[in-house]
């Protein structure tokens, strides 16, 4: 699921619209401050085929949501849609792919959107080594171009980098679950100063980290401060660590 202002946006990877598990997405609006949320659209691929996992992410920014498929075409893909009549109606405007696009990529699995730009999540990359994916538009989204893959600058195999991904201005969190031989996890927060030609890297652990803690299986970023969850810390009792 995913919020903002009077919109929620919420996946349903295995709905069967365009075949069986092809996905759909599905965006409530409250005109009443919340009081109460009615069913404005449903959204489906354009080219929605059996297994596609549509609806597996989504992200939503003013009147532009994403939705990933991580299983459409070849290593997944991701789709944006806009509205111009205040969500009355949604169109969509762009089918997003890695320009390295390779079979169990897993592209889309997770999805954020800041502005102009739209981070995208493969974690199934290169043996899920993981990567993830920067697009921006520069003509009001008509148009989305890919302008950096990020990677982790000690990936290893099974990392499972861009499990989650979260963006926050010049600020983009990546998550790694797997990383470390004994899913430690890890989490790498990636920032711009000229957009996205070039970027550096801090990697985020837990000050207690152990066996299996899962740590980087979500993020989120809000200015200075950044949140990773690892749901197996504790014997699975989960935690959340907070950054700044």
């Amino acid at each position: 699921v995913a919020l903002d202002g009077g919109t929620i946006v919420v996946g349903v990877d295995d709905d069967d619209d365009g075949g069986t598990d092809s996905g759909s997405a599905y965006i409530f609006r409250t005109d009443d401050g919340g009081a109460t949320y009615g069913q404005v659209a449903k959204l489906t691929a354009s080219d929605a085929a059996e297994d596609d996992s549509f609806g597996i992410s989504v992200a939503i920014d003013g009147n532009t949501v994403v939705v990933g498929a991580r299983y459409a075409g070849t290593g997944g893909a991701v789709y944006v849609f806009r509205t111009s009549d205040g969500g009355a109606t949604y169109g969509q405007v762009a089918k997003l792919t890695a320009s390295d696009a390779a079979a169990g990529d897993i592209f889309g699995f997770d999805v954020a959107i800041d502005g102009a730009t739209i981070v995208i999540g493969a974690r199934g990359k290169d043996s899920y080594t993981g990567s993830a994916y920067v697009f921006r538009t520069t003509d009001g989204g008509a148009t989305y171009g890919q302008v950096a893959k990020l990677t982790a600058s000690d990936a290893s195999s099974g990392d499972d980098f861009g499990l989650s991904v979260a963006i926050g201005g010049s600020t983009v969190v990546v998550g790694a679950r797997g990383h470390d031989y004994y899913d430690y996890g890890a989490a790498y927060v990636f920032r711009t100063t000229d957009g996205w030609d070039t970027h550096t890297e801090i990697k985020l652990t837990a000050s207690d980290a152990s066996v299996e803690d899962y740590f980087g299986v979500s993020v989120a970023v809000d200015g200075g401060t950044v949140v990773v969850g690892a749901h197996y810390e504790n014997s699975r009792r989960g935690a959340a660590y907070v950054f700044h």
